[in-house]
């Protein structure tokens, strides 16, 4: 990686911990939206971004009240996330990716720390908050992003 990159890799996990921690109610829980995850319409410029993404991820996970299990499975629904995001071609699952993803993965851990709530309602909390947080913009501005100049001079 070159200086330029390992800069803006920083930046993108700087970027995700500020806003994870911004809106700390709404990123840690049951009933979630991480808005941080908006950093994964990067993956629609440049795959390389996923190195920032997961690294973001991670380090807010270390300010989770949920502890080591979110800081091991949440950064792994992260890290998976971002490798299907990069090997899928069709928009719509790549932009699902996330909700599949972080809904049946952060939905197991939940289910697993608060024994009383049950699975399918953890998946679906998880799930509609990642379609809120990465699916909807996702597919309402790809086409902006992906042909926005500027972008693509920055991050590709």
């Amino acid at each position: 990686m070159k200086t330029k990159d390992l800069a803006i890799q920083a930046m993108i996990a700087t970027v995700y911990v500020a806003v994870s921690l911004a809106f700390q109610p709404l990123s840690f829980g049951a009933v979630q939206v991480r808005f941080a995850e908006l950093t994964l319409l990067l993956l629609l410029i440049n795959n390389k971004h996923a190195t920032g993404i997961v690294l973001g991820c991670f380090i807010t996970n270390l300010f989770s009240p949920l502890g080591m299990a979110d800081v091991i499975f949440g950064t792994l629904a992260t890290a998976l996330t971002c490798f299907l995001m990069a090997k899928t071609e069709n928009d719509v699952l790549k932009l699902l990716w996330a909700a599949i993803i972080n809904g049946v993965i952060v939905g197991a851990e939940l289910t697993i720390l608060f024994g009383g709530v049950p699975f399918l309602f953890n998946l679906a909390t998880v799930f509609a908050g990642e379609i809120i947080a990465v699916f909807i913009p996702g597919m309402l501005f790809k086409t902006n992003i992906r042909n926005n100049k500027a972008l693509q001079q920055y991050f590709n």
